[in-house]
């Protein structure tokens, strides 16, 4: 959710959420800082964004993704001169939205160069900071709605905590609503008793609309014997998502 990046340049908030008919939610400001001790030269720029299940990020140019919002998107200014220490806002504003009846997502970028230094020899390396600042646009009406259409136990990843099982759970979840959503949750592992026999939280994650993603949980160590893995997403809807497969523990 909404927080500061910091480097070269630093940025008071990563994401933004604007509504065209809500009144006052039509656009919204961030401010771009230069922390560093030289002047900033910084372009200020759209482009579009998805992310895979894995949550992996993959940026395209502005217009190219069926959810874009750079149609109605006005960004200014598109370039700063920041002094050293010096900070600036940059506002962003829904340009004929009104008729938008699904969410839509995309990315402010703000970068600089920073050249080396005048008096160095040899291969000289200039370094690239981008930061992105995440635009949802919300119109009324949209619903919460999410499902788990996939639990599987699996092989765990190298470098297992002490006291694991050397096995995961992959849990997909699909986000089959309107709105982002940023559900959580838990996986109970329960004896064939219906008995809790141990519970993992499942941390915070995003999934966009119409998207799904999995997240693998650890399977702690437990006695050996039969169990089933209850997992557990609250997306903030009127119904918690549940899904479960029978585990056997040797």
């Amino acid at each position: 959710m909404p927080g500061v990046a910091r480097g070269q340049l630093s940025v008071d908030q990563v994401e933004l959420f604007l509504d065209p008919h809500a009144l006052g939610r039509g656009s919204a400001s961030f401010s771009v800082s230069n922390e560093s001790d030289r002047v900033a030269e910084v372009t200020v720029y759209l482009n579009d964004w998805e992310r895979d299940e894995k949550g992996e990020h993959r940026f395209l140019p502005s217009g190219q993704l069926p959810a874009s919002c750079g149609r109605y998107l006005r960004v200014f200014p598109l370039s700063l001169r920041l002094a050293a220490r010096s900070a600036q806002a940059v506002r962003v504003a829904l340009d004929g939205a009104d008729s938008l009846k699904q969410a839509c997502w995309s990315v402010v970028f703000v970068e600089t160069a920073t050249p080396p230094p005048a008096s160095g020899g040899g291969r000289q390396v200039t370094y690239i900071t981008r930061l992105g600042v995440k635009v949802y646009v919300t119109p009324p009406g949209l619903t919460r709605d999410g499902e788990i259409t996939d639990v599987q136990a699996r092989p765990a990843a190298p470098r297992e905590p002490a006291g694991s099982s050397g096995r995961e759970l992959a849990v997909l979840f699909h986000n089959s609503g309107g709105l982002p959503l940023w559900p959580h949750g838990r996986v109970e592992f329960r004896r064939l008793d219906n008995s809790v026999a141990a519970s993992v939280d499942i941390p915070e994650f995003p999934v966009l609309p119409g998207a799904a993603r999995r997240v693998a949980i650890r399977v702690p160590g437990l006695p050996a014997g039969r169990y089933v893995a209850l997992a557990l997403i609250d997306y903030g809807g009127s119904e918690i998502a549940g899904g479960q497969t029978e585990l056997q523990v040797p």
